[in-house]
């Protein structure tokens, strides 16, 4: 290549060679194969105890709050509250604060439902093995937002799960003015003459522009994804389907064992997910010998529109994801956050990237600035300083249950990692998917924090999560 030569243009050649590779990655997703089964009759015949409306909030146990307090504020949470135990932070919309980090060994405790009815926490009350019984959410908790809770440890991942219902929290005004973007033709001119664009409200500072524009607004909690081991990555969706009633949005599936190629996904893969028994997404939809790999959930609101996914489950298979002695234990993938829009995205970039870069700050780059193609949302992920995987995304696809379900093989996802645009897996890698371990930094932190991190034995949380629960 000219450029890496040490020449300054590229040459037609060059050209030709970019070309060439953006027609590989479009064209392998054009020609994806694809089962769209639409409407409710497609979706799998389960009778789900409840249905829940979206995610809450993730809970994280951290050694250091003063270092984690650094990071909740660059990414873009506003924080609500923190003493020496706990800091809680929230987006400028939702129902309540959306991110805890308590004082403690470093690990991922686990998430909370929103529920639309209390009826719904006496169902799992009284139907979850070892669920407290429904309680007003305590202390800063239920003076922050207020609320109803019930919680357990599920019997897949060993996550601590709670279920809200009736959180209340004012909104906040945005700290930017929001954009009006102009689209290129005259027709659909958003933003009025002689109005000039700040897209970071530091446009114009004494003169110059060389403030950095800060965080974005985080407005609210996304989706949660986990990643798990192959065959209790079944029985999680299972769990989930008929705990909270979630519908398969997309889901993707090995055809053979050579269809992950040019992807970062072990090619063993086909082989463990054969061996893993018959999934429950599909209720005879799939040909023999098809292992599924991983599905996107979305909440089951009837035909009012919901996000694409709140919650998506696949395969795990890095051996740096085991504890000593153990086998792989299921891990956190990613929290994801949303904010309004590109630009958004991209200010949280910079953001993190500056004081990584120059303040020396743990934060490092998972993947990103893209936008998928399952979900069709733009994407930006970085490890926090304890290597969990925060994502801030914008514009993603809504879809009401009639939509039923889509279906892809993985040879259709291309080497891009299935992205609209992006950087490609040769570029970046994906390090968004497997777990805190993936972080480069991970090496470096001490043993006791290594293995914390990446056990799903609660055993060193024991009393933190026994003081959550006992509000009944």
């Amino acid at each position: 290549m000219a450029q890496e030569s040490g020449g300054s243009t590229p040459t037609a050649a060059d050209i030709i060679q970019f070309v060439d590779r953006d027609l590989d990655l479009f064209e392998a997703i054009n020609d994806g194969t694809e089962s769209h089964l639409e409407g409710s009759e497609s979706l799998p015949p389960v009778e789900p105890l409840t249905k829940a409306w979206d995610v809450a909030y993730v809970r994280f146990s951290v050694p250091d709050l003063d270092l984690y307090e650094r990071w909740v504020e660059d990414f873009g949470l506003k924080i609500v509250h923190r003493d020496e135990d706990s800091i809680y932070s929230r987006g400028i919309g939702g129902d309540g604060f959306c991110h805890v980090a308590h004082k403690g060994p470093a690990k991922f405790l686990g998430f909370a439902m929103m529920m639309s009815k209390e009826e719904d926490l006496h169902i799992l009350s009284e139907n979850i093995a070892g669920c407290t019984e429904v309680h007003d959410i305590p202390g800063i908790e239920g003076e922050i937002s207020g609320g109803k809770r019930v919680s357990f440890i599920d019997p897949v991942c060993n996550l601590l799960i709670e279920a809200v219902h009736g959180r209340e929290i004012d909104p906040l005004p945005p700290s930017r003015e929001r954009i009006e973007y102009n689209y290129g033709d005259k027709i659909h001119y958003k933003r009025p003459a002689n109005k000039l664009q700040d897209t970071s409200g530091n446009r114009e500072v004494d003169g110059s522009n060389t403030v950095h524009p800060g965080p974005p607004d985080v407005l609210k909690i996304g989706h949660v994804v986990l990643t798990i081991p192959v065959g209790p990555h079944h029985q999680m969706m299972s769990f989930m389907m008929e705990t909270f009633g979630l519908l398969p949005s997309d889901s993707v599936y090995f055809e053979s064992p050579k269809s992950a190629e040019g992807h970062s996904i072990n090619p063993q893969m086909f082989d463990s997910l054969q061996k893993a028994g018959p999934s429950p997404l599909y209720h005879g939809t799939f040909a023999e010998g098809e292992a599924t790999f991983a599905c996107f959930f979305r909440c089951d609101r009837g035909e009012v529109p919901t996000d694409h996914h709140t919650f998506f489950i696949l395969s795990l298979m890095d051996q740096r994801q085991a504890p000593e002695g153990q086998g792989i234990n299921p891990q956190l993938s990613h929290a994801s956050f949303e904010v309004s829009n590109l630009d958004d995205v991209w200010r949280g970039h910079m953001q993190l990237k500056t004081k990584a870069e120059y303040l020396d700050e743990r934060y490092e780059i998972a993947w990103g600035v893209g936008r998928h193609v399952l979900g069709s949302h733009i994407y930006d992920y970085w490890h926090d300083p304890y290597g969990h995987v925060h994502e801030h995304m914008s514009d993603g696809d809504r879809m009401t249950r009639s939509f039923g379900q889509r279906i892809h093989k993985i040879s259709g996802m291309g080497p891009n990692g299935h992205n609209q645009w992006g950087p490609t897996v040769a570029d970046s890698g994906i390090r968004n998917l497997d777990g805190p371990a993936a972080a480069s930094f991970y090496e470096d932190l001490d043993k006791e924090t290594q293995q914390s991190l990446v056990n799903r034995d609660l055993a060193n949380v024991q009393d933190l999560v026994r003081r959550i629960r006992n509000s009944s």
